[in-house]
């Protein structure tokens, strides 16, 4: 057995023939396979004579290492550059940051889905927003307003019909091929069978891997091996209630719902309460300390399907954006507080008015406190031309609070009241 040291000599003194060993071997090759590895290295270095069999056990080792991180690379460039041009070339179908987990020889069924996609209504919103190998097939994230009539069907009737052409299709070449089972499940032709390694005693025997899910809740014993120590998946769910109107903050998340699609919009609509209870949190919380509270914040969430790091990343950077906006309309709050009290205090008679309001009365004098001061204020134009100033000022308010026509009405007829004081003031000033 070499210890280490034996080993970092080893690595620094046949580094060269280490590496010449690797490029060799992944010159021409797309995957790592096993059994070519071990066939192609199995004499490599047998000519070093002076290194003992545990020597050349170790650079078999690290050439092989080597080897895999050049393949590995070079099929990393090659996918980000494909599917950046499938991005690009449809760029009215598919978004601009969708994501794509497979190998380049489904790419042509992305391209069928998104010329599809092309002939749809514009009125279904259907956007291509990523896709997945999933169990050895293609599973591709569709957003679109399923609410629409003849949306919903199409769509799945896509969805699925894509998937099933995946298993007939090699994922690494595009060529002919079909569902293989090893440690785990991919669609591969008899050239790229390689990449499984040894097969399961049951290849072939499943066509298509939604069907380990007809036989119950659980998944049947045969695929015990092949999803062990995974749970068996759980729809996201979608009729999710939000509270709408009651806060900011719940606003700003439907909001943004409604600017998302597909993953994002679920995970906001999963987690919208939390997300709210989050924030609130959030304003006790030191300026410097934070983004680190709120990252361990999201650290906690448990979703009913398990969070990928790419949603816990996208659901921190929702958390911090609505954090910086709730403590930007804490400030502006406190600031509009302050501009209301200064103004009664040049206005008594209106400010003893106000300290009799109570309910929602009460909520929209403390919502728009700072826009009804700088309002009246501003105002100066002819009392005739007051009701058009009046409307067309809280019309450019920002949207604090879900107004009915009750409350735009009472907060039409307040600034009447303070513009009327303030008159009223420097009248008698003058």
């Amino acid at each position: 057995m070499i210890d280490d040291e034996r080993k970092a000599w080893l690595r620094g003194a046949y580094l060269d023939r280490i590496t010449e060993a690797a490029m060799h071997f992944a010159a021409d090759r797309t995957h790592f396979v096993d059994a070519e590895w071990r066939e192609y290295i199995a004499n490599e270095f047998d000519y070093l004579s002076e290194l003992t069999t545990e020597d050349h056990g170790y650079l078999r080792e690290q050439a092989g290492l080597e080897a895999f991180r050049g393949i590995v690379a070079a099929l990393s460039s090659a996918r980000e550059e494909a599917f950046g041009k499938l991005i690009v070339d449809n760029a009215d179908v598919i978004q601009s940051d969708a994501r794509f987990a497979l190998d380049l020889g489904w790419i042509s069924l992305l391209q069928h889905v998104a010329e599809r996609v092309c002939t749809y209504p514009s009125g279904w919103k259907v956007k291509i927003d990523g896709a997945k190998e999933k169990f050895g097939c293609l599973v591709v994230h569709i957003a679109c307003d399923y609410s629409a009539r003849g949306c919903r069907s199409e769509v799945e009737r896509l969805r699925e019909e894509v998937r099933l052409r995946s298993l007939a299709t090699c994922e690494i070449c595009g060529s002919a091929g079909r569902l293989r089972l090893s440690g785990f499940a991919k669609t591969v032709c008899d050239k790229h069978v390689g990449v499984l390694g040894d097969l399961r005693e049951d290849d072939g025997r499943w066509a298509d891997p939604w069907k380990w899910h007809e036989e119950g809740d659980g998944y049947p014993p045969e695929s015990a091996e092949l999803l062990k120590d995974l749970e068996p998946v759980r729809p996201r769910p979608k009729d999710h209630v939000i509270d709408r109107g009651q806060t900011a903050i719940s606003l700003q998340i439907e909001a943004d719902i409604d600017k998302n699609y597909g993953r994002k919009a679920d995970l906001l609509l999963e987690f919208c309460g939390a997300l709210e209870i989050a924030v609130v949190a959030a304003m006790s919380v030191a300026d410097d300390d934070v983004d680190h509270w709120l990252r361990s914040e999201v650290d906690r969430f448990q979703g009913v399907q398990p969070l990928s790091e790419e949603d816990r990343e996208f659901l921190h950077r929702c958390l911090r954006s609505l954090a910086i906006d709730e403590r930007g309309r804490r400030h502006r709050r406190e600031e509009g507080l302050k501009s209301l009290q200064r103004f009664f205090g040049e206005n008594p008679a209106l400010g003893r008015e106000a300290d009799q309001l109570v309910g929602r009365e009460r909520e929209l004098l403390d919502a728009y406190a700072g826009d009804l001061a700088d309002s009246a204020h501003g105002s100066v134009v002819k009392v005739e031309f007051l009701n058009g100033y009046i409307r067309d000022e809280i019309a450019l308010w920002p949207h604090v609070l879900e107004l009915s026509e009750g409350d735009k009405e009472w907060l039409r007829a307040w600034l009447r009241k303070m513009i009327d004081a303030e008159y009223g003031r420097i009248k008698g000033k003058d």
